[in-house]
């Protein structure tokens, strides 16, 4: 079965990126690249569960968070992704910091033709978004 990967180099150290991918009220911001009003419900510690809920509070996704090492790894076990049960396959992003940008690697997997093809496009959006949100943050902090 095939793995989605993308990945970004960004101009923000790695302690942002981390913020960008673990506050709540950010991640709707990049998540809205899978769909408006998407937003999570988790306690951000591994083994512990996590819900994408929709603005009317559908579930859109579900499962556990497999690892959470900050600002280095977060890893998504999905159990149940979109309207139909059973998808199951893991979401990873690697964050690898460089003497001045830092790469943000995502890795999605294994799945489906169908769903690798309806998550491409918007895994790249949500990805350059992570990356625009972390810049823009680092550019505010820069500028206290």
């Amino acid at each position: 079965m095939p793995t989605l990967r993308c990945s970004r180099e960004i101009a923000a150290p790695a302690h942002e990126v981390w913020r960008i991918l673990t506050t709540n009220e950010i991640v709707k911001e990049w998540a809205a690249a899978y769909m408006d009003g998407l937003s999570i419900q988790t306690t951000w510690k591994a083994g512990d569960k996590f819900t994408w809920k929709t603005s009317n509070g559908t579930v859109r996704a579900s499962g556990r968070i497999a690892a959470f090492e900050p600002d280095r790894l977060l890893q998504f076990d999905y159990d149940q992704y979109g309207p139909a049960e059973g998808d199951a396959f893991s979401a990873t992003f690697e964050i690898h910091p460089g003497a001045r940008t830092t790469r943000l690697n995502l890795t999605a997997g294994p799945m489906n033709e169908s769903t690798l093809t309806a998550m491409r496009g918007p895994a790249e959006n949500a990805i350059e978004e992570i990356r625009s949100l972390a810049e823009e943050l680092a550019q505010i902090r820069r500028a206290r």
